[in-house]
């Protein structure tokens, strides 16, 4: 009789703790559905408390995190569920889930401007699409979301190779500068004294000479007979594109609006014509932070794909206010 009273206990605990755990999910999509997103995840946490193995609680978690913007979070999450997983919808599912957070985070990388980053994200994105896609080839929008973002990276990396170009020149023209600079042959710097004031009489109707974006009234100074020379290489800074000679370009540390240049560490001294722009002992030329705006992508190339990427997402989710049908599951599914 023990025996019997003691698996009778047994069943009754477990179909306590079952209708706890139901209880909570169930909670935790209202709460999702009412976008209380904060709120769903803990009672989804208190579902997992009860029974970690619980797929429902799991899946909705990551949703959850998901669309906290926890993409690394949710990635986690989901890739947990894809290892414990055989059934090909699920995995299908479950890779199309981590290829969106990834694609998000490639996203967010992109209007930081960090190219290299956001490239590399669209590639863990393209991974997870394939996935998605060998497990549930018929599903139009994993191959939909996958030619995007191949198109995507296509377009940061045509970014990033003209970026290297252009700091390409930047560099052989610096060169040829600090030969200038170095040179003691004084035949040498009166003709380059004489090419100046000849581009001056020619360039002197022109507002940015150097295309820097920086106006040239800017960058000469008060004194417009002695134009401003910050690195004293003979060029005055209005025909420099490195003005203060640290391998940044002036365009990129300009800022936002270069007709108020950026002056990061207030010290009066803009950011083009500040070996050390952030005052942190470093100059800007051995700095990592600053090295890594040569990979950057333009913030006007940035907001160009981030605004082709909302129009395409904006599409993508009518479409799916038109199929979409009663949900039995929280799911993120298609969600960018």
């Amino acid at each position: 009789m023990r025996t019997i009273i003691s698996i009778i206990l047994i069943i009754s605990t477990i179909q306590t703790f079952a209708q706890k755990e139901n209880k909570y999910i169930r909670e935790g999509n209202k709460d999702y559905y009412a976008e209380n997103y904060g709120n769903s995840e803990v009672s989804y946490q208190k579902a997992l408390e009860l029974n970690p193995n619980s797929y429902e609680a799991n899946f909705n978690l990551a949703d959850a995190f998901f669309k906290q913007k926890k993409y690394d979070d949710a990635i986690k999450q989901y890739s947990a569920l894809l290892k414990e997983q055989k059934d090909k919808t699920k995995l299908a599912q479950l890779s199309f889930n981590i290829g969106n957070a990834h694609f998000k985070k490639a996203e967010d990388f992109l209007s930081k401007q960090k190219m290299q980053e956001a490239i590399k994200e669209l590639d863990n994105s393209i991974n997870a699409y394939k996935k998605s896609l060998i497990n549930n080839p018929k599903d139009k929008e994993a191959k939909y979301n996958l030619t995007f973002a191949k198109y995507l990276k296509k377009q940061l990396e045509e970014q990033q190779k003209q970026n290297q170009n252009n700091q390409n020149k930047n560099n052989q023209n610096q060169n040829k500068n600090n030969q200038d600079k170095n040179g003691d042959n004084n035949q040498d710097k009166n003709k380059n004294n004489n090419q100046d004031q000849n581009q001056d009489k020619n360039k002197q109707n022109e507002q940015d000479a150097d295309g820097d974006g920086i106006p040239d009234k800017v960058e000469k100074g008060n004194d417009e007979k002695k134009p401003r020379d910050t690195d004293k290489d003979g060029q005055p800074d209005y025909k420099d594109q490195d003005s203060d000679n640290d391998g940044i370009p002036d365009e990129k540390e300009a800022g936002v609006d270069p007709e108020h240049p950026k002056d990061t560490d207030k010290d009066g001294l803009p950011d083009y014509r500040d070996t050390d722009s952030d005052n942190d002992g470093t100059p800007d030329a051995q700095d990592p932070d600053q090295q890594q705006q040569k990979n950057q992508i333009s913030r006007e190339d940035a907001l160009r794909l981030l605004e082709a990427i909302a129009n395409d997402e904006k599409n993508v989710q009518e479409k799916l206010k038109k199929k979409k049908g009663k949900a039995v599951k929280v799911k993120s599914g298609k969600d960018w």
